[in-house]
């Protein structure tokens, strides 16, 4: 028998709303390139949670669970050899790690053993409606002494041994057992939770994964901050020492640049150790030590924040910063179509939904234990013995039993057993409906800040280039006015701070962009390997 369990559609729009905005394709097979018009697609219809019906095929990142085993459950894209075949003179990137993890990840590994050992839970549920069947075959001994006048009189003697044999076959069929027939429901429905909890490990681990690298990524670029903010500060230092030594400046300029390097010295040596940590936790998804990380490319400016197709205003300056975070999208695109499509396909909702279900069931299943049942029992069997207990007289017999009958089992009386299960399950009821409505709450809340985070994040990457530029022109300013003696080395090291921490904020804003990215697919349950894939396009 071949079961499948449908999961909910897939969402494009995020992955060409980064093509726009980091001006980079996301493949020629995208719902936009193919476009007349270029209009951006809509979100997919609103899923019906009730009935988990109307779901063509699971995400592209998700193998089918059924087929999902240690050796068979990768991303389409990943090669079998890749876990055993890494090049540590090269740079790690996104997708390597992402394929190394969903072989070694132990979280992903426990949830596919755990899919596994549940969806037998349908076929225990199912074997309750089916026939039983069970044998009992037996066979006797006897030793059997006997003393008296009259046994000795008719000749028969005080002792004998004979045996007696018998088997009898019997088989049972439900005819209406409500609590089976209810079993079997549950059965069906942890399968489907399993399937619902599978998806969400896979997509977790793309989440986790892509969290982990930017993490380390923020890390190594801090470092690589911190080492040419002390190259720059030497410098500084080098020319105060040379402009004291002429006798143009003062001592407090050298201090205040040796101050300043001790600082991005310690600064360094923070950087460092955060490296290690964030790297760590990337050992503990691929279970090796990680090298260097491809960074983002210099080019993947985040650009065309406020159009395309977003908002009809071609100048971003009368944007409010209200409409940068929650922007004027076409229809389909806006947060409300986004909110709505997380309610009714969010991974976390829909096993809340299930789980419902099998509260209820498992409800209507207590109370089928103050219901009768009927069972069709058929039974056949055979004895044979060349004896009795009661006769010392030789008798051999063979008696054939066939018998075929209906059989009522009626509840009387439980000690008030079945009516504390019954109090307790509708109980278990009401809990689950309220964590089936919490799930629905949270997926909102969490789509909604993955929404706001994504374009404000968008919004927040233009004014921190702008920054940028603006800070790096008071640098050179800074350095000008040293020279020639309008300001004194400290303003030069405050500039030069202004500079760097806006570059770490702006290198952490873009990073926060992109997750907010994959949070929203997420959230939607409509994240696949494709978005993977399409970022791994932006490092170098």
């Amino acid at each position: 028998m071949t079961r499948s369990h449908p999961i909910p559609p897939q969402i494009t729009a995020i992955s060409l709303i980064l093509s726009q905005a980091l001006g980079f394709g996301w493949g020629a097979s995208s719902a936009w390139a193919q476009s007349a018009n270029g209009a951006p697609p809509s979100l997919p219809s609103k899923v019906s949670v009730q009935s988990l019906t109307g779901i063509d095929k699971p995400p592209q990142f998700i193998a089918k669970p059924k087929a999902a085993l240690p050796d068979q459950a990768t991303p389409s894209y990943v090669n079998a050899n890749s876990a055993a075949s890494i090049d540590k003179n090269r740079l790690t990137d996104l997708i390597s790690l992402y394929q190394e993890a969903a072989f070694s990840d132990p979280v992903l590994n426990a949830a596919r053993f755990n899919y596994q050992a549940s969806k037998e839970l349908y076929w225990q549920g199912l074997s309750l409606l089916l026939p039983q069947a069970n044998a009992t075959p037996g066979a006797t001994r006897y030793f059997q002494h006997g003393q008296g006048t009259t046994v000795v009189a008719a000749g028969a003697g005080n002792s004998r041994v004979f045996d007696q044999k018998n088997y009898t076959v019997t088989l049972t069929q439900p005819v209406f057992n409500l609590t089976a027939l209810e079993a079997f429901k549950q059965g069906d429905l942890n399968t489907k939770l399993a399937d619902m909890r599978f998806y969400l490990a896979q997509q977790d681990l793309i989440i986790r994964v892509s969290q982990a690298y930017f993490d380390a990524l923020t890390s190594q670029d801090n470092v690589e901050l911190y080492r040419n903010k002390k190259s720059l500060i030497k410098q500084q230092l080098e020319i105060a020492q040379a402009k004291f030594d002429a006798g143009l400046a003062t001592v407090v300029d050298i201090n205040t640049a040796q101050a300043a390097l001790d600082l991005a010295n310690s600064q360094e040596i923070a950087a460092q150790a955060d490296l290690v940590v964030k790297r760590g936790v990337l050992e503990q998804l691929v279970g090796h030590p990680v090298g260097p990380l491809k960074p983002l490319t210099k080019e993947a400016k985040i650009d065309g924040v406020l159009k395309d197709p977003r908002s009809k205003s071609k100048d971003t300056k009368e944007i409010s910063i209200a409409d940068s975070v929650n922007p004027q999208l076409p229809p389909g695109q806006t947060l409300d179509d986004w909110i709505k499509q997380a309610e009714s396909a969010n991974f976390n909702v829909l096993a809340s939904q299930l789980t419902v279900n099998l509260a209820e069931s498992t409800y209507r299943g207590s109370q089928a234990l103050n219901y009768p049942s009927i069972n069709l029992i058929g039974s056949s069997g055979f004895n044979t013995s060349n004896g009795t207990p009661n006769s010392y007289q030789p008798n051999n017999t063979n008696v054939y039993n066939n018998t075929i009958a209906l059989q009522m089992n009626i509840p009387l009386v439980s000690g008030g057993y079945a009516s504390s299960v019954i109090r307790q399950n509708a109980a278990l009821v009401d809990t689950a409906k309220a964590n089936f409505d919490n799930a629905r709450r949270t997926a909102a809340q969490n789509t909604r800040a993955a929404f706001t985070g994504f374009y404000g994040g968008l919004a927040s990457v233009k004014a921190f280039e702008a920054a940028e530029r603006s800070t790096s022109s008071a640098l050179e300013s800074s350095k000008l006015g040293f020279q020639v003696g309008t300001l004194i080395n400290i303003d030069v090291l405050i500039a030069l701070d202004s500079v760097i921490n806006t570059r770490s904020q702006l290198q952490q804003a873009r990073y926060n962009t992109i997750l907010n990215a994959i949070r929203l697919k997420a959230h939607a349950a409509a994240l696949t390997d494709e978005d993977l894939i399409a970022i791994n396009t932006l490092l170098r």
